[in-house]
């Protein structure tokens, strides 16, 4: 499971909409809204009520319009469509319970990929404030916890593993000067820390880059490698970051390697399988020498 959150300081309300409706699609029941007046299938009201909502807050420089959030799930191909979907929802509902219980939320399950997942727009205040909600490294690692082990103990038959309930040593990040002081000023992680995070989750899953690149595109990012450089790209910025400025290098090393693990075990084969292939070979032989047998018997038979 990876749960990833990105902040918006333009209110492109429209745009975020379009985007999650596009693909969208919900089993019957995929469509998701909290502390709204509605159902949310008409999309039009739900971006005249974030606007009206986004209103009350005071213009302020850099500040937070809305997020973007993602919940994703590994490929659950035994459980059907409505299944998935129901648990998604349900998912997202104990999310933004302990995440943004008073911010107005809106979102739908997809389908458009191996791994089933859930986009959600959700405001930056709650229900008519005049304050920006904000949400600490640690406060949000505790709800990504939280919700992590609410799915696996609530849906006993979701295949996959917890993320967020390891502790990991990883490579420093690297930030310039300016990111430092942004960061020590906010208080809050920097850009790089929250992508590395969202990645890191994404390493943990793949079974190799092929699998990886499937993560990232599911969590908004574009795998590439120029010569020995490796690293992704934010499809909604076009922002690029380097897997070493990251502190995921050696994440990618260790995935190569697991991968070609892979790909030896597969070609070698297991004590069964070579117990039947000699198991084959001795009735093969047993079958030539009998024939053999027969024929000699045969001639013999044949000159007395």
């Amino acid at each position: 499971m990876i749960i990833k959150s990105m902040s918006r300081k333009a209110p492109t309300f429209e745009q975020l909409i379009a985007y999650i409706a596009r693909d969208g699609e919900g089993g019957g029941n995929g469509t998701f809204a909290r502390n709204l007046y509605h159902g949310g299938e008409n999309t039009s009201l739900v971006a005249d009520q974030f606007h009206r909502n986004y209103r009350y807050l005071p213009k302020r420089r850099n500040g937070n319009a809305l997020f973007h959030e993602v919940i994703v799930l590994e490929n659950q191909g035994h459980l059907s469509k409505p299944q998935q979907a129901e648990i998604l929802t349900d998912l997202a509902e104990r999310y933004c319970s302990s995440r943004a219980p008073d911010q107005l939320a809106w979102g739908r399950v997809h389908f458009n990929s191996d791994y089933p997942h859930i986009h959600m727009m959700i405001s930056s205040n709650g229900v008519r404030s005049h304050k920006r909600v904000r949400l600490d490294k640690a406060t949000f690692a505790g709800v990504q916890r939280q919700v992590e082990g609410y799915g696996f103990e609530r849906y006993p038959e979701l295949s996959g593993r917890k993320v967020y309930d390891r502790t990991r040593t990883r490579e420093n990040i690297k930030v310039t000067k300016n990111e430092g002081e942004m960061k020590r000023r906010s208080g809050e992680p920097s850009d790089k820390e929250k992508v590395a995070k969202a990645i890191g989750a994404c390493f943990h899953h793949a079974r190799d880059v092929e699998d990886l690149k499937s993560w990232l595109a599911v969590c908004g990012y574009d795998y590439y490698e120029r010569g020995k450089t490796a690293g992704v790209k934010d499809q909604e910025t076009g922002r690029k970051y380097r897997l070493a400025t990251l502190g995921l290098s050696n994440d990618l090393d260790q995935l190569r390697v697991r991968s070609a693990s892979r790909g030896r075990q597969k070609q070698t084969p297991s004590k069964d399988e070579r117990a039947s292939s000699l198991l084959n070979s001795r009735t093969e032989i047993e079958k030539a020498a009998n024939k053999q047998l027969d024929g000699f018997e045969q001639e013999q038979g044949s000159e007395r």
